[in-house]
């Protein structure tokens, strides 16, 4: 396909989404149309990667010198991200613009990156945590005077990994050395590199386990209160988070719903959890029922897709990644007055631990909440016991007869 035919094919998938005619066009023509000129310029016929990451340097060469307005830098950059995405997946992906890195590659490294990234079939945030990684490693390569990949092996492993230790939480590290595993079995599958490390980077990484807490009565309450429910966005939100209260669904589970997972008739929720891939089928309670049935009813948009809950613009489908619904949430807890800070755990996930703190204080079997949480073990529930201080106080030691002279071990 010509880099031309690709700028139109670009236009029409934006049409095809519910965007107006006015605005694609123009988008077209201002945004899409530079970029088959700077194809043309370099004598590229068709879609070219390099050209792409030259046009997107000049863009950004362009905002930093103030030659283009931030409006006019925004539109540009996101017009090369939806041309790029119709070129590698051939359609529009409606993911967020990523953010500039601070990790500059050259263009061997920046090509090594696109090619483990489009070859990785990752999620969505798979793949920004697995660009963040490999711009991080490949960057940090180059200041260490290496151009490219050619004589980089164990002792440059060792050596940034021990760099990211010293910087980074357990939790960090850990992440990070699951994405060095698959960039370095790339690389080896891909003639980069002569091994892929396995055992090298088959340590253990110790996390910290932080409990965080469960959101209270009060709190779920003063959130619920403050949702206008008489606006379509309200009736959609209001069923999210009360889902969220009675179900303790994940926020992921809770976006994946699709229509034919509520069984009407037999007031069941039907799916599978994205998390551990285990079924679950919960029951579907009146008064998230109700809500429900309000939103799709009242407030929901007519649409061919599948997807349960909808974005509030075009193009109207599902969302594209779980953290919207926790952002909605976050926005919730500011207009009852709830105060948040940074991995302070009170964000949607607080939810599901109320949920499985309450089961645990109604005396429901562990075994019987794991299953009911969606866990599927008795660890799954285990941060929840630890939840429930009343019935952790009486398993507590009684201390009486020990003497006053028993010195601390």
């Amino acid at each position: 396909m010509t880099i031309q035919k690709l700028a139109l094919r670009t236009a029409e998938e934006m049409l095809a989404a519910g965007l107006s005619r006015s605005s694609v066009w123009a988008t077209h023509d201002s945004a899409l149309l530079p970029i088959v000129k700077a194809h043309e310029e370099n004598g590229k016929e068709e879609f070219d990667r390099e050209t792409m990451t030259d046009y997107v340097k000049n863009i950004e060469r362009r905002i930093e010198s103030g030659e283009i307005k931030a409006v006019r830098y925004r539109t540009l950059l996101r017009a090369a991200q939806r041309i790029t995405e119709m070129h590698d997946h051939g359609k529009l992906l409606w993911t967020a613009p990523a953010l500039a890195s601070k990790f500059k590659l050259n263009n061997y490294f920046q090509t090594v990156l696109d090619k483990f990234l489009f070859e990785g079939k990752f999620s969505p945030k798979g793949s920004s945590d697995a660009m963040w990684v490999v711009r991080k490693y490949f960057a940090w390569l180059i200041t260490e005077n290496h151009e490219d990949l050619n004589g980089v092996g164990a002792a440059e492993i060792q050596k940034f990994m021990i760099y990211c230790s010293n910087r980074m939480k357990g939790s960090g590290v850990h992440n990070l050395k699951l994405y060095m595993k698959k960039l370095f079995r790339f690389l080896a599958d891909n003639g980069y590199s002569q091994d892929a490390f396995e055992k090298l980077l088959n340590f253990k990484v110790f996390r910290e386990s932080k409990l965080f807490p469960a959101a209270s009565p009060d709190e779920l309450d003063a959130i619920l209160n403050v949702i206008d429910r008489h606006l379509p966005r309200g009736k959609r939100d209001y069923a999210i988070i009360l889902l969220g209260v009675v179900t303790g669904l994940r926020a992921v589970d809770i976006k994946n719903l699709k229509l034919t997972d509520i069984d009407w008739q037999k007031g069941d929720i039907n799916i599978v959890q994205a998390k551990t891939g285990v079924p679950l089928s919960l029951p579907l309670t009146t008064d998230v029922g109700e809500a429900i049935k309000d939103y799709v009813l009242n407030g929901r948009q007519e649409t061919e897709s599948d997807s349960l809950f909808l974005r509030l613009h075009v193009p109207y489908k599902g969302f594209t990644s779980s953290v919207a619904i926790g952002d909605l949430f976050d926005d919730y807890c500011k207009k009852a007055n709830l105060p948040r800070h940074a991995f302070d755990g009170k964000g949607f996930h607080s939810l599901r631990r109320a949920v499985g703190k309450n089961l645990i204080t109604a005396g429901v079997p562990a075994e019987a909440a794991a299953q009911i949480t969606g866990g599927g073990n008795i660890d799954s529930i285990k941060k929840y016991v630890a939840l429930d201080s009343r019935h952790l106080k009486e398993c507590a030691l009684d201390f009486s007869g020990i003497g006053k002279g028993v010195r601390s071990l």
